[in-house]
C-alpha cells in the first residue's frame, strides 16, 4: 500500500506570489511525499482573430478559470498543511483571511486532533501580523524571523523547507495509520465520523480531483480565417450573377427568355421535307 501523499497549501496575497513560487522550487524535492499548490489561476482565454469572429460570432472559448476555481476549491478543503505568507500585504487580503477562517474551522471540527490540519505562518517580511491577524495563535516558522531578516534569504527557506520535512514525516505517518484503520474490515462501525464535510482528512480516496487539466484553446490562424471569407465572398458573388450556369441549373427562369439552350448533338441530320409536302408556317404575332 503506498503512502499518502500529504497536501500542502500556500495561502498569500497575490503581492507575494514571486515568494510562493520560490518556496515551491524549496519544495519540489519532496514532490513523492507532498503535493504543493498555490494560487497560480490560468490567464483568460484570447479572443479569437478578427476574421474568425466575423465567422463564428456565436462561439465562446471555455473559459479555464471556471474549471480553475472548482480544483482550487478542493485543494482548499483536502490539505493538511497550511502555509501562510505573512507579510503587511496579507492582512488586508481577503482570500488569506477566508482560508484563515478555513483552516481554523477545519481543526475545530475534526473529530480527531492528530489529523487535523496544521497551520503554519511563514513571515516574509515584518508586520503587525500579531495585532491584526487571527494567525497570532499560531507558532511560525523559522522561529518567527521574517525571511528577509536573514543575512542570506536561501538560509531562511532552507529553515523552513527542513522544518515542513519534519512536520510531513509524522503527518504521513499518521495518515497511513487513519487509512489502514478505515479500510480494516473488523472497524467499519467505528470509522471517523468528522463534525463537517471539510473536515474530513483526506487519505488519498480521489487524487484525480486535484488535477488541473486546461482544455485546448480553440486558435485557428488568421490567415486561414480570411482565405475562408475570401472563398465565400468568391462564391457568393459568381453565384448571384444573372447568366451564371450555377444559378440557371437550378432555375431555368434566370435565363434570359430570349436565350435558347444548347441542343444536344445529332448522330444522324434531320432528313429535309419532301418537295411536294407544302410547309405551313403559324402566323407571327
Amino acid at each position: 500500500m503506498t503512502s499518502v501523499k500529504v497536501n500542502i497549501f500556500i495561502s498569500h496575497a497575490p503581492e507575494d506570489k514571486a515568494s510562493a513560487e520560490r518556496l515551491l522550487e524549496w519544495l519540489y524535492p519532496m514532490r513523492d511525499e507532498v503535493n504543493v499548490w498555490h494560487y497560480d489561476p490560468p490567464k483568460k482565454p484570447e479572443e479569437l482573430p478578427l476574421s474568425w469572429r466575423l465567422l463564428l460570432p456565436w462561439y465562446r472559448p471555455v473559459d479555464p478559470r471556471v474549471l480553475y476555481a472548482d480544483t482550487l476549491k478542493s485543494r482548499r478543503e483536502n490539505a493538511h498543511i497550511y502555509l501562510f505568507l505573512t507579510s503587511y500585504k496579507s492582512l488586508k487580503n481577503k482570500q488569506v483571511e477566508d482560508d484563515v477562517v478555513l483552516a481554523v474551522s477545519r481543526r475545530i471540527d475534526c473529530e480527531w486532533e492528530d489529523l487535523a490540519p496544521l497551520v503554519l505562518p511563514v513571515l516574509l517580511s515584518s508586520s503587525r501580523w500579531k495585532e491584526e491577524s487571527r494567525l497570532a495563535q499560531f507558532e511560525p516558522l523559522t522561529d518567527g524571523v521574517p525571511i528577509d531578516k536573514f543575512p542570506r534569504i536561501e538560509d531562511g527557506y532552507l529553515m523552513i523547507a527542513e522544518q515542513i520535512a519534519a512536520q510531513v514525516k509524522i503527518i504521513q505517518h499518521r495518515l497511513n495509520e487513519a487509512r489502514f484503520y478505515q479500510n480494516h474490515p473488523s472497524t467499519q462501525e467505528n470509522s471517523i465520523q468528522p463534525a463537517s464535510k471539510t473536515s474530513l482528512p483526506y487519505l488519498g480516496d480521489n487524487p484525480t480531483q486535484f488535477e488541473f487539466k486546461p482544455p485546448t484553446p480553440f486558435r485557428p490562424p488568421d490567415w486561414m480565417g480570411w482565405s475562408v471569407i475570401a472563398l465565400i465572398f468568391t462564391l457568393s458573388m459568381g453565384s448571384f450573377r444573372k447568366n451564371h450556369p450555377a444559378v440557371s441549373s437550378l432555375h431555368l427562369k434566370a435565363r434570359p427568355d430570349k436565350e435558347r439552350g444548347l441542343e444536344y448533338p445529332r448522330k444522324l441530320d434531320m432528313m429535309p421535307p419532301p418537295d411536294s409536302v407544302e410547309i405551313v408556317l403559324p402566323p407571327v404575332e
